[in-house]
């Protein structure tokens, strides 16, 4: 049972580092109480989660945001029970998953696409990061070493891919530059952890760091990751459609990420790289008509990602309550420290992407983002830290690292300071962009294409059946109307197809309409099928994007369960 501080007024529940030895005859209460204690906690969490985003689309204010806000209120409120949970288990925990809910949303064309965008900001530009932000904290720091540097710069380097990406749509961030900041997200964990490790090693082993030898274990990371996930993804998906159930589908897809972070770990690959891999992989190959399946995954992956994001953050926050409650830690210190660095991590993101923009400029276009100066203000703004810089630095060793608690209050500072004052201010930054200097989104001919494409390959059905003499023109016609929602939204409502007859009395006029009727619907489902494959089809494409497409995706997938199914 590990040692754990007390601080008056929070009460803090202990979790068992080892298996315990009772039989469940003799069964300890103490332990009993803790384990009830720990249940409940973590049920509250995630029913705090959701009321904090019930309350947020109310106000109008960001989960991610609010949620944070609410965590470091609690951290202070009197009599909080508290749960210590092993700091280093809650990134193998969270991360996973919440990285398999982003990846399903993209696609290879996309990553084709934007893979500029990804060796840019999610790896020079998070190396580059770590060392201006580890120059300046042994500057700023007395006593701080080399290697603390570098875990503490490797820990507040990567933005947060969850908390971008709910803060940035509902703020009307174009698509273009959110679909750069999901791109830098999925893979800059990657970098970031290969640093953060090879600094804790050399701090474990009181060494210098290898940077040669850190340099090949990022390349091998990256490379045996990229096969295990494609081939991970590829057969996954095979075995998803064999189980023919959108239940144990997606029971499987829940599981498959964390067993793909926990292989990488044993064989030293990067599991942030396979499990985006593997994600991307499977959602490309899964049955385009499986419309159910479909549904059911995108509604279930949502609330996964709710539910573990505010898991996360509660239990984290409840660890960095004993830092910052610690008599014996100094604490305006670290403050100062954390709004240095804050102002640092802004300072490198916007001229980074400042030279990226001028880049732009000269090679016409080589990065979809930025291709104006509102691109640079909004992506410079947008990279908001979260649930990786939490983690990473509350798994450091006090030992191995004496500065720890100080490092865990710059963190939370860090944290306030890049995702809450960002969070805020975001929806007015981009409303005032639109309003006064024409931000707005680029003509996407890619993905108009891929829509087109899918209208054509919904239109061909009617027209093969028309010319077959199984519909009528009339019928074919009012099909027609209804496929126009695969390019835009204003077609017609879904409903019957017109063909029922109103004379109740001539019986075998109506049941030759009411066959009608049924082929009608047959080819309309088959016709929407077919667009769906041209869609699903289109996510390999370079430069369509996952999300247009995946709503699109989405509405026909709706439309397609709401036609009756009718007995023949």
């Amino acid at each position: 049972m590990r040692t754990l501080r007390h601080f008056p007024g929070h009460p803090s529940v202990t979790v068992p580092s080892t298996p315990s030895t009772a039989t469940t005859d003799h069964f300890d209460p103490l332990d009993r109480t803790r384990l009830v204690t720990t249940l409940i906690i973590v049920l509250a969490l995630m029913l705090c989660t959701v009321l904090t985003v019930g309350v947020g689309d109310r106000i109008g204010l960001p989960w991610p945001v609010l949620l944070l806000l609410v965590t470091t209120a609690v951290m202070f409120i009197p009599g909080t029970p508290s749960v210590d949970v092993e700091p280093h288990l809650i990134l193998p925990l969270a991360l996973p998953p919440l990285l398999w809910a982003l990846a399903r949303r993209t696609s290879w064309g996309m990553l084709r696409d934007q893979w500029r965008s990804i060796l840019s900001l999610s790896v020079m530009l998070v190396i580059v990061t770590v060392a201006v932000v580890a120059g300046v904290a042994m500057w700023m720091i007395p006593g701080l070493t080399l290697v603390g540097a570098l875990a503490l710069a490797a820990a507040v380097a990567p933005p947060d891919p969850v908390a971008v990406e709910a803060v940035a749509e509902p703020a009307g961030i174009p698509r273009r530059i959110i679909g750069t900041l999901q791109s830098e997200g999925l893979f800059n964990d990657a970098a970031s952890l290969v640093i953060f490790s090879a600094a804790v090693t050399a701090a474990q082993f009181h060494d210098d760091i290898h940077w040669l030898e850190a340099g090949g274990t990022m390349v091998y990371s990256a490379i045996g990751a990229v096969a295990l996930g494609w081939a991970v993804g590829r057969y996954s998906a095979k075995l998803v459609e064999w189980l023919d159930s959108p239940v144990a589908g997606n029971a499987f897809t829940w599981v498959l990420p964390f067993i793909i972070y926990l292989v990488c770990e044993e064989i030293h690959i990067s599991g942030v790289i396979a499990v985006v891999v593997a994600a991307v992989e499977l959602s490309s190959r899964l049955d385009a008509t499986a419309a159910d399946a479909r549904l059911a995954g995108s509604s279930f992956w949502e609330v996964i990602e709710l539910l573990v994001t505010g898991m996360a953050f509660g239990l984290m926050g409840m660890n960095v309550r004993d830092s910052i409650l610690d008599e014996e830690v100094e604490h305006l210190k670290p403050v100062l420290w954390g709004l240095v660095i804050s102002v640092v991590l802004i300072v490198v993101r916007g001229l980074w992407m400042s030279c990226l923009y001028w880049r732009n400029k000269r090679r016409k276009g080589v990065y979809r983002a930025p291709v104006r100066w509102t691109d640079v203000l909004l992506l410079t703004w947008a990279g908001m830290r979260g649930l990786v810089t939490f983690a990473l630095v509350l798994s450091l060793s006090p030992g191995d690292f004496p500065m720890r608690d100080e490092f865990t209050i710059v963190a939370f500072v860090v944290l306030l300071c890049t995702m809450v004052i960002p969070g805020l201010t975001l929806p007015q930054l981009t409303a005032y962009l639109k309003r006064n200097h024409g931000l707005h989104d680029l003509a996407d001919h890619a993905t108009e294409e891929a829509l087109d494409d899918a209208h054509r390959a919904a239109v061909a059905v009617v027209s093969r059946e028309l010319s077959r003499g199984t519909l009528t023109p009339e019928a074919a016609t009012r099909i027609n109307e209804r496929l126009q929602v695969i390019r835009s939204t204003s077609a017609l409502d879904d409903g019957d197809d017109g063909l029922e007859d109103a004379d109740e009395h001539a019986r075998i006029r109506r049941e030759r309409r009411q066959r009608a009727a049924r082929k009608a619907l047959e080819i309309r489902r088959e016709s929407l099928n077919a667009a769906q494959r041209s869609l699903a089809a289109s996510r390999y494409r370079k430069g369509v994007d996952p999300t247009a497409v995946a709503e699109k995706m989405h509405e026909i997938d709706r439309r397609l369960l709401a036609l009756p199914h009718e007995d023949h």
